[in-house]
């Protein structure tokens, strides 16, 4: 059961006429706000993103920039997800993000990954991987199940219990596009510019490049607690010295950094010219990836050096814009890349939409048990009762249950 706004189908019929559903109501280069169906948007976006790495059209990039930045400041969910309209699966107005109506249609979500690596290639601008981690862990996860065989088609921020994943949909777009995009997750973490490494993603892995010194190979492997701790390795293997500059992407949702390289500690820590993290570009979500940037390192490396990475992974507590008339008087709360909500199936007895959350209550807690292992939050209600929090993209995998992302606040 889908829950829809009032006027739906006025709006549904308004969107076609007009051909913002289609998004056929102007000319590319003049669509600089995200109207109509979600997740055709984000693949126009991404086809003039690629027509833009190819030609370098600058009217293009313009365009693009402005329409990413209307989407994350006014009309995108704290979780990534897009589309506030469930009878067009597509935007609403600026501020329009009622939790119980998002659709964030998973296609939605692998959408945008695809279209914020073309602006990341085009722009090595933070914001814009900041954007993939976060809707990869949350807008996008959440669409597979954790048997594997089931999914979820939309994905609200509040649910009453009518929700359950299905192993086929009568349109089955978001099992196989899930499917093909894990598949190709490798393309979406590294990239490289002459001799320069660009690590976007912190995931476990390796990545071989020659890096322009002819057939010397640079092997970087990489060993990462995330998205349950902030602690990650890198080991560079190389035939022989070489030097060349790493750019590793500081996330907006660090609250702070260590680094090491070969175990002593660097103290100053330099950024790109990219670094945005005193933007004072506010978001309807509550979320920011332009608080993102990237750490530069420019040296001579050697065959076996180690960078030791370690993130502060704080619990946040997130409010959406004022303006955002749904959830006003309420919080989300996160850590990490990881949004959190409540489910029903850990908080019996309690209602878990109309809680009274006290903030100084919280604290993480590792559950070998449940999920077959994940980081928990913990905390109380105004009135002393357990709440459990648990990854957003985890819900639903235990039957029909009533969820929420946002509680009261105090």
């Amino acid at each position: 059961v889908i829950k829809t706004p009032p006027w739906g189908k006025q709006r549904w019929l308004l969107n076609t006429a007009t051909g913002k559903y289609f998004q056929q109501h102007k000319p590319v280069r003049k669509q600089t706000v995200p109207v109509g169906h979600s997740v055709r948007f984000a693949y126009l976006e991404t086809a003039i993103a690629m027509l833009y790495r190819l030609n370098r059209d600058q009217t293009l990039l313009t365009t693009l920039e402005k329409a990413w930045k209307h989407m994350v400041s006014h009309r995108m969910y704290l979780t990534g997800g897009i589309g506030a309209l469930p009878n067009i699966e597509g935007f609403g107005r600026d501020y329009e993000l009622d939790p119980a109506y998002s659709y964030s249609e998973t296609c939605a979500a692998l959408g945008n990954l695809l279209w914020n690596w073309e602006m990341t290639c085009s722009t090595a601008e933070a914001q814009y991987a900041d954007l993939s981690e976060w809707q990869l862990y949350n807008a996008a996860a959440v669409g597979l199940g954790q048997d594997g065989a089931s999914y979820t088609y939309n994905n609200p921020l509040v649910c009453e219990g009518d929700i359950t994943r299905q192993t086929w949909f009568k349109c089955p777009c978001c099992p196989s596009n899930v499917s093909r995009v894990w598949a190709d997750l490798g393309k979406f973490v590294y990239s490289f510019e002459g001799r320069d490494v660009w690590v976007h993603q912190y995931m476990g892995g390796q990545v071989i490049g020659d890096q322009g010194l002819g057939e010397k190979e640079v092997r970087l492997k990489v060993e990462s607690e995330l998205p349950w701790e902030g602690k990650v390795r890198l080991t560079l293997s190389l035939e022989t010295a070489a030097e060349f500059t790493l750019y590793l992407r500081i996330p907006s949702w660090s609250d702070g950094l260590s680094l090491t390289v070969n175990g002593h500690p660097v103290e100053d820590i330099p950024n790109s010219p990219s670094n945005n993290q005193h933007s004072p570009i506010s978001t309807a979500s509550g979320y920011n990836p332009f608080e993102s940037s990237y750490l530069l390192l420019r040296r001579t490396w050697s065959p076996g050096d180690r960078i030791d990475l370690e993130f502060e992974m704080g619990i946040r507590i997130r409010a959406t814009h004022p303006k955002v008339k749904a959830t006003r008087g309420k919080v989300a709360i996160t850590r990490g890349p990881l949004v959190y909500c409540l489910e029903r199936t850990d908080n019996p007895g309690i209602d878990i939409f109309n809680v009274q959350l006290d903030p100084t209550s919280l604290y993480t807690e590792f559950d070998a048990q449940c999920f077959n292992g994940t980081t928990l939050i913990r905390g109380q209600t105004t009135d002393s009762k357990p709440l459990t929090f648990i990854p957003y993209f985890l819900w639903a995998n235990r039957g029909d249950s009533a969820m929420t992302v946002y509680v009261r606040k105090l």
